[in-house]
């Protein structure tokens, strides 16, 4: 199997104004994610891609955020109204899909401990095969 390669984060946050430090950022990110997944013997490639999107989420989550905060949940209109801040709602929305993600790749609290992933459960032998274990063992 080949390396798994890491995403062009230089590329894919090119566009941005602050595409070159969102870019350092998602660098170290995805090397520490890929090191304790990798430790614990869960890293694959279906993971990374999982991983990819963890990255690119919490990069956008982490730039937005301190901005989403400063304007706050509700935003004041010309005429004296207010109306929703949906900076404010899209980081919430991101916070809970990089809940998810780390859910997914056993990066919550709870699973960090983890060392691979849970053995699947033994399946029940049928009464005819245990009759036929039996036998086999007695001959």
């Amino acid at each position: 199997m080949a390396a798994i390669q890491r995403p062009r984060y230089d590329d894919i946050f090119a566009g941005h104004d602050e595409g070159a430090a969102m870019a350092a950022q998602a660098k170290v990110l995805w090397e520490e994610y890929k090191a304790d997944l990798n430790g614990r013997g869960l890293w694959n490639r279906v993971r990374s891609r999982t991983t990819d999107r963890l990255v690119r989420v919490t990069v956008e989550y982490l730039h937005y955020q301190p901005l989403a905060l400063a304007e706050g949940p509700v935003k004041k209109a010309e005429n004296g109204g207010q109306f929703a801040n949906m900076l404010w709602s899209q980081v919430k929305n991101m916070a809970d899909q990089i809940a998810k993600l780390e859910k997914s790749l056993a990066l919550t609290p709870e699973s960090v401990s983890a060392k691979s992933e849970s053995p699947k459960k033994p399946e029940k032998m049928t009464a005819a095969e245990r009759w036929k274990k039996n036998r086999e063992a007695s001959h």
